[in-house]
């Protein structure tokens, strides 16, 4: 069976990200690096990985990280 790497990108990010806001893509640069190296060992292509995050991994790894912290913090009742 194939995998999905939209999927798998967005299990990864919920497992490896944590809260805390990021304001540039070349602070998620090791993150991006460890994504792909998981991915392909999971046999994901970078290509798919980089589809899967709209072409950009490091600025889709910014976006989710944002994300997750702005739910993080309404989560446990403060503001964005």
């Amino acid at each position: 069976m194939a995998i999905n790497a939209e999927e798998w990108l967005q299990g990864w990010v919920a497992k490896n990200l944590t809260p805390g806001y990021v304001d540039a893509k070349a602070e998620m640069q090791d993150e991006a690096k460890t994504c792909v190296a998981d991915a392909e060992a999971a046999g994901i292509t970078i290509a798919q990985i980089k589809e899967a995050a709209g072409g950009d991994l490091e600025t889709y790894l910014v976006r989710q990280q944002n994300a997750g912290t702005d739910e993080e913090v309404k989560r446990l009742g403060g503001e964005t």
